[in-house]
């Protein structure tokens, strides 16, 4: 990377990073399965840090707050990284946080909803 040949051809450029898929139509249920699966394993960090922070029997906007703060954060901050790293624009990681809120939300009631009292 830190040649002079390959200095001057991302100076010269165009410089690109490219996603190949394979072919045909996408593959809707292998995707939403492995989203569901993500969503667990955030649904677990979240469980474990709230459980590690709250106690059993604490108020609904206490663990509503914390649950949804930690799945907040699972949820919308992954993407950023997306733009330092692999050049998508600022803008673009934005849209994506636009989603996160309403996954804390929800998950952040869910775990509120169902705390042991």
């Amino acid at each position: 990377m830190g040649t002079p040949e390959m200095i001057e051809k991302y100076n010269k450029g165009p410089v690109g990073l490219m996603t190949i898929m394979p072919s045909g139509p996408p593959a809707i249920g292998k995707q939403l399965a492995q989203w569901f699966a993500f969503s667990l394993v955030i649904g677990v960090m979240v469980a474990y840090l709230t459980g590690r922070t709250v106690a059993g029997g604490a108020e609904y906007l206490t663990v509503f707050r914390m649950a949804s703060t930690i799945a907040f954060l699972c949820y919308g901050f992954g993407t950023i990284s997306e733009s330092i790293w692999w050049g998508r624009k600022c803008g673009s990681s934005a849209k994506y946080l636009i989603d996160a809120p309403a996954y804390g939300l929800l998950t952040g009631g869910s775990f509120a909803g169902f705390w042991p009292s």
